[in-house]
């Protein structure tokens, strides 16, 4: 099967860094706006800056939601959520209230401090994972690989078999996530070096 790349433009997300990133191996993704062009491609990116209620707003608005569900159930195809992107992915995100996530990796966003973090938020800057599972979306990456973190809130997983690996930013939260075809990272790959690199390839090629 030919690889076909997107990275969905729904008005949050850094779109261009990683459209950037992509090409640096080659990858000639796609930007689309439009949700019923999902369905021409197999390997999907959904990004994500700023606040969960304002990225899951637009994802309804603009008519995203089920397309996006819809690829997710297809085995032959993959979707990766980078940072908000990952995060509403969950059934529940409370950042301005409480907003209904697409529910395709059960579980709530909240915010670190309600969840004991002491630290100062937002968590901004390089950080490790701790990979705790094997899995095709850290392949050739070390124990303690840093990456480049944004957030101040975290995923709350329902099933702790979607975790793949961990940080610790004064509470330990997930920071790579799957569900079978479906990936997602709290931090930025596409601002996180060779190491972020080495993940974006993986998951074209998994």
């Amino acid at each position: 099967m030919t690889t076909k790349v997107a990275i969905i433009n729904y008005g949050i997300g850094n779109i261009r860094s990683l459209y950037n990133s992509l090409k640096k191996i080659e990858i000639e993704a796609e930007i689309i706006a439009n949700p019923e062009l999902i369905y021409k491609f197999n390997k999907v990116f959904l990004p994500g800056v700023g606040s969960y209620k304002d990225a899951i707003d637009m994802i309804k608005k603009i008519g995203w939601e089920k397309p996006i569900k819809n690829l997710s159930s297809d085995k032959n195809k993959s979707l990766f959520g980078i940072c908000v992107g990952m995060q509403i992915l969950s059934t529940f995100g409370y950042e301005h209230g409480k907003s209904d996530g697409l529910d395709i990796i059960e579980g709530d966003v909240e915010r670190m401090d309600k969840q004991g973090c002491d630290l100062k938020l937002p968590h901004i800057g390089w950080n490790n994972i701790k990979i705790l599972n094997d899995n095709l979306i850290t392949e050739n990456i070390s124990n303690d690989s840093n990456f480049y973190f944004v957030n101040s809130y975290s995923y709350k997983l329902m099933n702790s078999d979607r975790l793949i690996a961990t940080t610790n930013y004064g509470i330990e939260f997930p920071s790579v996530i799957n569900k079978q075809n479906v990936f997602g990272t709290q931090f930025h790959p596409e601002k996180s070096s060779k190491a972020g690199i080495q993940i974006l390839k993986n998951f074209i090629n998994a």
